[in-house]
C-alpha cells in the first residue's frame, strides 16, 4: 500500500506540473466546493486522505458521503464536503484528482461558477478520457 500511495503522490506532482502553465491562481473562494454536484473519489485517494486526516469523525463522514465512489457536495440533502472549512479546503495538499483538475477543465463548458478565476480560461471537455492523465489514474487505482 505504501508503494501505491507514493506512486499516487508522484502522479499528483506530475499532474500539478501539467496544470501549472495555465498561469491562473485559484482565488480560494470555495465556490467550487459549494457548487459542484458530485465528485468522484477513488479508493486509493481515500486511503491517501485517511493518512493525512486526524479527525476520524470527518473522515467517516467523508467515506459515508463517498461510499468509496462518489461524494455529493452540493449542499442540499447531503451537505457540504466535511473538509471544507469556510472557503478553504482542509485537505488541499491531498485533495482528489477531480478537485485538482476542476477549474482548469470545465465539463461541457458550463460548470464553473461565474466568479471563478478560470471562468473563460478553462478547457472544455465532454468525456473524462479528455482529462489529463485520466487513464494513468485509472491504471494506478486498480
Amino acid at each position: 500500500m505504501e508503494s501505491m500511495l507514493r506512486d499516487l503522490a508522484a502522479f499528483y506532482e506530475n499532474l500539478d506540473q501539467m496544470l501549472q502553465p495555465t498561469k491562473k491562481v485559484c482565488g480560494a473562494c470555495g465556490e467550487c466546493c459549494r457548487k459542484a454536484s458530485m465528485l468522484r473519489v477513488y479508493p486509493l485517494e481515500l486511503q491517501n486522505i485517511r493518512r493525512f486526516v486526524k479527525d476520524e469523525y470527518a473522515m467517516r463522514k467523508f467515506v459515508d458521503f463517498s461510499n468509496n465512489k462518489v461524494v455529493k457536495i452540493w449542499g442540499n440533502v447531503e451537505g457540504l464536503c466535511p473538509f471544507q472549512e469556510g472557503n478553504r479546503c482542509s485537505i488541499y495538499v491531498v485533495r482528489p484528482y477531480f478537485c485538482r483538475v476542476y477549474g482548469h477543465y470545465n465539463y461541457r463548458g458550463d460548470n464553473l461558477p461565474k466568479g471563478c478565476v478560470y471562468f473563460s480560461h478553462s478547457i472544455t471537455y465532454f468525456d473524462k478520457k479528455e482529462l489529463p492523465l485520466y487513464d494513468d489514474l485509472n491504471s494506478l487505482s486498480q
